[in-house]
């Protein structure tokens, strides 16, 4: 699978269950990118222009990508700090976008040592606002991961409002969620739970971000979270999939909250 990165270096790192493909580029205070639902560190690609002051680490989640550690959403906010203690990083920046970035508010609420400043974009959280939830089809891809019927199954998400992208970058996101096959979804391993007194636990500097086009919903989220104490910001031009279809927006965002 081509990465993230030119000129990336791919490392393997043990886990409980397997292990999670990092890829690292560029030099500077570290970066950890944790990406969204179906998929992988490809869709840091686009944010390879901070690698001249960053050292990005882009991470294929358990459960997707390359990495063989099984689903279990519970497990990840720890695997940030694995991640970390195996590249040798005393200081970490983590940004995360949509369900990489509910990974990244749980991780920030534990108050590790290492943890400098934090960058959600489009984070989903468990909280009842005036705004409701988009529906996602999650037991019809659930039942069509385990009939086999894998192309259907993406067709429907590719077909969701919250993977729309501009078309540029169409092909890149379904190179991606052709290799995702839903086996978070047929062996789902335990939930996570964030909310918003889990955001006002978050004790260093945090930025919600969400793209100008996201869903009213995600908007609404990024609201709430404001309210609980964090900056905030709307990246211009940018759909749900921001990194991906308005980078030059999204990086100088995530420059600004990494100030």
């Amino acid at each position: 699978m081509a990465g993230a990165f030119a000129g990336g270096t791919v490392r393997r790192i043990a886990v409980p269950g397997g292990d999670l493909v990092v890829e690292v580029a560029g030099s500077g205070p570290a970066i950890i990118f944790l990406h969204g639902w179906t998929l992988d560190r490809r869709q840091w690609r686009a944010q390879s222009a901070l690698a001249d002051d960053f050292t990005l680490v882009a991470v294929d989640r358990r459960g997707f990508g390359e990495s063989s550690a099984p689903p279990d959403l519970a497990e990840e906010p720890e695997d940030v700090a694995r991640i970390a203690a195996a590249l040798g990083l005393a200081r970490y920046h983590l940004v995360g976008l949509s369900q990489g970035g509910k990974v990244a508010l749980a991780h920030a609420a534990a108050n590790p040592a290492g943890l400098q400043r934090l960058v959600v974009i489009g984070a989903p959280l468990d909280v009842q606002l005036a705004v409701t939830p988009e529906a996602v089809p999650l037991a019809d891809m659930a039942a069509l991961a385990r009939a086999g019927q894998l192309d259907a199954m993406r067709q429907l998400w590719l077909a969701h409002p919250l993977t729309s992208a501009a078309p540029p970058v169409r092909g890149a996101l379904a190179a991606m969620v052709a290799r995702y096959d839903g086996r978070d979804l047929v062996q789902p391993g335990r939930p996570l739970t964030v909310t918003l007194d889990d955001v006002r636990r978050i004790a260093v500097p945090a930025a919600a971000l969400a793209g100008a086009d996201d869903t009213p919903w995600r908007r609404a989220v990024a609201a709430a979270m404001a309210q609980a104490g964090l900056a905030s910001g709307v990246i211009a031009g940018g759909g749900h999939l921001a990194p991906m279809d308005a980078p030059a927006a999204t990086n100088a965002a995530i420059r600004a909250a990494l100030a």
